[in-house]
């Protein structure tokens, strides 16, 4: 589980049982708009609701799993 805020551009994440899609947009008051990935209606969630975060996959020519955000793998041995 993280908040909203830890969160970056472009970052999927569920809550209350409904995926959703981080955008740029945020309002003064802190509160940021995400698209709902199941019917694609906007909404304005604040900072600190927790979500948890969940990756969008597509298969590709070859039917291989790829993730739609690369994740970058940190060593946790390098400097």
């Amino acid at each position: 589980m993280k908040y909203l805020e830890e969160l970056t551009v472009g970052d999927s994440f569920s809550y209350k049982d409904e995926l959703f899609l981080l955008t740029s947009d945020f309002k003064s008051n802190g509160n940021r708009l995400c698209y709902s990935l199941l019917n694609g209606l906007p909404n304005w969630l604040g900072s600190q609701t927790m979500v948890e975060t969940c990756p969008i996959y597509f298969l590709d020519k070859d039917n291989n799993t790829i993730s739609v955000r690369i994740t970058p793998k940190h060593d946790t041995f390098s400097n």
